[in-house]
Order: structure tokens, then sequence, then C-alpha cells
């Protein structure tokens, strides 16, 4: 009995020991991770790693990250950001905004009135023939506009308006009816970039055609039996060059938003372009009336280019 318990007393002691030495053993562990901690949280690679780690999250946006859960998977949390993106979007319009309309500026063609007497308005075709014919007879010049489908028969322009006036008594023994009418241009305003400067330059061209058909109504009112012919042929040569110039610039027209201006301008162009080789002949054959009327139908031509492209 007492040798018994002397061998539990022994095996006791040893299991105490045991334990002491575990903690020992575990004590010294901890103390050499702590120590191995700190010499690798000195150390470069630790900073290079934690560099990398921070630079992850940094390009990682509008995530919150959570602990794994119980199953094991890791959770992304996206959080509502909607108000902010629309912020973001609101911020970046405006600015967008501000920077278009600080870019932005308007090409102004100026606005001009012409004065001429309307013979008819008239939707015949045969009527129009007749009244043609007539004004044809008695070298009196015209040309006739359409408007809404509705045809106007006009004799004479000019820019001043009393020297028409003094052609109405003479209209009006042929057609009572005929009236004075003052036709007015509108200003142009063409709204553009610095990738499409091109447009001032058309603006600039159109002022200057202007310019050059008020010369040549100048010419009309100063001598209109024996017209100068050097001076005539002067106006049509310059007014060719500016035609050929805008011809220039429109052709560098490349988008859709000015498909419209762009064909119409042409359209309008071509037809000058046709009309001085016919005025010049006229002229240089004394056939005056023939290139007033075509004078006439430049001038409505411009009327019409501009009803086009509104």
């Amino acid at each position: 009995m007492n040798k018994r318990r002397t061998i539990y007393k022994g095996f006791n002691k040893r299991r105490k020991n045991k334990i002491i030495k575990v903690y020992i053993i575990g004590l010294g562990v901890f103390l050499s991770l702590i120590c191995g901690y700190i010499q690798f949280k000195n150390s470069n690679i630790f900073n290079n790693i934690k560099e990398k780690i921070a630079s992850i999250e940094l390009n990682i946006p509008f995530t919150d990250f959570k602990k794994l859960d119980n199953s094991g998977l890791e959770i992304f949390k996206y959080e509502d950001i909607s108000k902010e993106i629309e912020n973001v979007k609101n911020d970046s319009s405006e600015l967008k905004d501000n920077e278009v309309s600080e870019d932005i500026k308007i090409a102004k063609v100026k606005s001009w009135n012409i004065y001429t007497i309307q013979v008819a308005s008239v939707e015949d075709k045969n009527e129009i023939e007749k009244i043609e014919a007539v004004l044809s007879e008695q070298k009196i010049p015209f040309s006739t506009l359409e408007i809404d489908g509705v045809n106007k028969v006009q004799t004479y322009v000019s820019f001043d308006k009393e020297s028409i006036r003094n052609y109405l008594e003479d209209i009006r023994v042929l057609y009572p009816d005929a009236f004075l009418a003052e036709v007015k241009m509108p200003v142009l305003s063409l709204e553009y970039t610095s990738k499409y400067s091109y447009l001032e330059k058309i603006s600039e061209q159109l002022e200057s055609l202007i310019d050059n058909f008020e010369l040549e109504s100048k010419l009309w009112i100063s001598s209109k039996e024996n017209i100068n012919l050097e001076e005539y042929n002067t106006i049509l040569t310059n007014r060719k060059d500016i035609v050929e110039n805008i011809e220039k610039e429109v052709e560098k027209i490349d988008y859709n938003g000015a498909n419209l201006f762009k064909t119409n301008l042409i359209t309008y162009l071509d037809n000058i372009d046709k009309n001085i080789e016919e005025a010049s002949k006229s002229t240089n054959e004394q056939k005056y009336n023939i290139s007033e009327g075509i004078y006439l139908n430049n001038l409505q031509g411009y009327l019409s280019f501009i009803d086009s492209i509104q």
C-alpha cells in the first residue's frame, strides 16, 4: 500500500515537471516569435509588402472589405455611391459646358435690304410664262422667285429705294397692281469652335459678296443706258474670286450637322458662277435687261439660300 502510494507520488511529480517544461518551451518560442516579428517589421521586405498592399487597396474603388464569414467566403460590400457619381457627372458636365461656352464663337453675316417691283404672284406656270414674255418684249429686267409654291415675278432691283420707285409708274402701265417691295435679308449667324474656324472665313467672304452686289447696284443706277463695261467686268471678276474662295472653305465642312448648310450654299454658289458668265456675255452684247435680270436672280437666290437652312 505504501509502495503503491510511492509510485503514484513519483508519477505525479514527473507530470508536474513536464508541465513546467512545456510552459518554459512555450515562453521561449513566444519570445522568439516576438523578436522575429520586430526584426521583420523593421526590415525592407515588410515595408515593400506593406506598400504593395496599400497600393492594391487604393486601386480598388468604391469597395468595403469585410472579414471572412462563417462559410469562409470573402464578402465585398459595394457602397451606394449613386449620389457621388451623379455629383461627379454634374461637375464634369458643368466644366465641359464652361469650356465649350468659352470656346464657342459666333460668326455673323450682316443683314441687308433690297428694293424691287413685284409684278405678280401666281401659281399657274402658263400665266408666269405670259408675264415673262411681255417683260422680255419690253426689255424690262425680271426674275421669278418661288416661295411656298407661289411664284413672285419681280422687276428691277437696287439697294436704293428711291431709284426703284422711279420705275414703278412705267411698270403699272403694264401691270396696274405692281408695287414696290422691300426684301429684308436677315442676319446669318454661324456658331463655331476653333476646330471649325473656316466658318469665320465663310462669313467674311459672304459679306464681301454682299458688298460686291451693292457695287453692281450703284453701277446700274449711274449708267443705265451706257454701262461702263470695264467697271462692270471688274465687279464680275471680283465676284468670281469671292465665290471660289467661299467654295474652298465650304469643302472643308466635314460634320453631319452642317450638311444642309454645305449643300445649299454650294448650290447657290454654283448658280452665281453660271450667272457671272451669262451676265458678262449679255452685257458685252448690250442686252442690259438680261444682265440686270441675272443680277436680280443672284439677290433672290441669297434669300432662298437663307430660307433653306432655317
